[in-house]
């Protein structure tokens, strides 16, 4: 019987070994399968107010298997994506710091064949409207529009002359950011630079160049009808307006300040008018500004808020009153868990992560929320806004207060003389709390709020902008609408 030699198989195996291949297996089907990838996020569309470092979930899975995962942010340079195993496939985490403006963050998966897969998500960082005392602005597409009283050349289009219907600032693109207060507005663009018109008595717009020894220098002090380049400020991430003086967050969490300094608001350790950036002593991880009359409010990323400047009305929330000038930040006792701030002329808001509100200061109009009004209703240390729930943005002016809250719908307290509560009412009778009846009327969906002296502005998701209250010299942005008067419900600005 023929037997077949057992070194047979291993000459086969060796031969294989040799640089030989098996033949190949026409049982498997190629790959044409690409990856799968998703984020679960809740940014997406969202117009985000505070410089908070973010972080995204994610998951990546395909059927031979993730090869390869990268991340970009905006236009920079795609970068390796850290993942680890998960069931079905690959998980990760994502941390980053927005820029000003639009962001967009995208993810992509490629396998071993070179099929790719890519998921994004886009958001906004920065004001999208702001009002002053008598003019407002709006930014989109990176283009500001102006509209209002010029009488400092507030509006940045060259002159003097009042608009009544909103106007493109030409001299400013690829705008991310604006701050509007009393009569003077300051924008930063996605480059991070700051950029300043309007009045300018005190320095406020902060153009004059640091002083040299041994040499004299005259403070820069005069207005501007164009907006013009902060000089030294490349790293900015948002700015805010007090009525003489700005704040400026940079990059790193720091601030600087300029313009009127008699109560210690640009919190430098003196009392000096300043033309020009100075940093605020003591301040890092700040997330977000505030400016009032003469107090400055930061919000800083542990949630803590510190407070320095005015405290005539109990402003700073330490629990007392005096004329003392306060010239370096203070934090706020017994607050915590806070993720949003705003002030008025004198009042300040505090919005907790549970969505209710804290506030303190000046009371006259009621504008604190906690059921009191009048002369002599001062309040020194923070106290919960009375009925105020699921709040997620606060903005205030002047002696009145607005709260946004998670259904889009816009809820005030305070001075509603002008109707800027936007509520239907106006005159003398001031809401001490957020009631049933005060929220803006009709208005829902709304992306931003501002708040000025005697108006108010109110950006839908959709895009449409409305404003409510005392309409002069076209502050409310609509030319059919009567000068000089009173609009306690909401109408349309006509944005271009």
């Amino acid at each position: 019987m023929y037997r077949r030699s057992p070194y047979a198989l291993l000459g086969t195996v060796l031969l294989w070994g040799c640089g030989g291949k098996p033949p190949p297996d026409t049982n498997t089907p190629p790959d044409l399968t690409p990856p799968a990838v998703s984020l679960a996020s809740t940014y997406e569309a969202r117009r985000l107010g505070t410089y908070q470092g973010l972080r995204l979930e994610g998951s990546a899975s395909d059927d031979t298997g993730v090869e390869r995962l990268t991340w970009r942010l905006n236009d920079g340079e795609p970068q390796v994506l850290e993942s680890s195993e998960a069931e079905g496939g690959r998980a990760f985490v994502l941390e980053f710091k927005p820029r000003p403006g639009t962001n967009t963050v995208v993810v992509r998966a490629e396998d071993s064949v070179g099929h790719m897969a890519e998921t994004s998500v886009s958001f906004y960082f920065g004001n999208l409207v702001a009002a002053g005392g008598l003019h407002g602005g709006a930014v989109r597409g990176g283009r500001l529009y102006t509209w209002g009283q010029n009488t400092q050349g507030q509006l940045g289009q060259g002159d003097t002359t009042a608009r009544s219907t909103p106007v493109v600032v030409a001299d400013l693109s690829r705008v991310a950011s604006i701050a509007i207060n009393s009569n003077s507005s300051l924008a930063v663009r996605e480059d991070g630079t700051v950029w300043t018109w309007g009045a300018n008595a005190s320095g406020q717009l902060g153009l004059g160049s640091p002083p040299v020894e041994g040499e004299t220098r005259t403070p820069d002090t005069q207005a501007r009808n164009r907006p013009t380049q902060v000089p030294g400020l490349t790293d900015a991430v948002s700015g805010a307006l007090g009525f003489s003086h700005a704040l400026v967050l940079k990059a790193d969490g720091t601030v600087v300040s300029f313009g009127k300094n008699n109560n210690g608001q640009l919190g430098d350790g003196t009392t000096t008018d300043r033309d020009y950036p100075m940093p605020v002593l003591g301040l890092t991880d700040v997330v977000k500004l505030a400016g009032g009359s003469q107090q400055s409010v930061a919000l800083t990323r542990d949630g803590s808020v510190w407070v320095w400047g005015n405290n005539n009305f109990g402003n700073l929330g330490q629990g007392t009153e005096d004329s003392d000038a306060h010239s370096e930040p203070a934090k706020v006792p017994g607050l915590s868990g806070v993720v949003d701030i705003a002030s008025g002329r004198d009042h300040v808001l505090a919005l907790h992560s549970d969505g209710t509100v804290s506030a303190w200061g000046l009371n006259v109009s009621g504008q604190v929320g906690n059921g009191e009004s009048g002369t002599g209703t001062e309040v020194h240390a923070p106290v919960k806004v009375v009925g105020l729930t699921d709040v997620v943005a606060v903005v205030a002016n002047s002696n009145f207060s607005l709260a946004l809250k998670e259904d889009g719908t816009l809820w005030g307290f305070g001075q509603s003389f002008n109707g800027q509560l936007g509520n239907g009412l106006s005159g003398k009778e001031h809401p001490v709390h957020p009631l049933a009846d005060t929220a803006v009327l009709g208005l829902s969906e709304l992306r931003d709020v501002a708040a000025g002296s005697t108006f108010a502005l109110g950006l839908r998701r959709d895009g449409q902008l409305f404003g409510w209250g005392w309409n002069s010299n076209g502050s409310l942005g609509n030319y059919e609408l009567q000068n000089d008067w009173s609009f306690p419900e909401p109408v349309t600005v006509k944005l271009p």
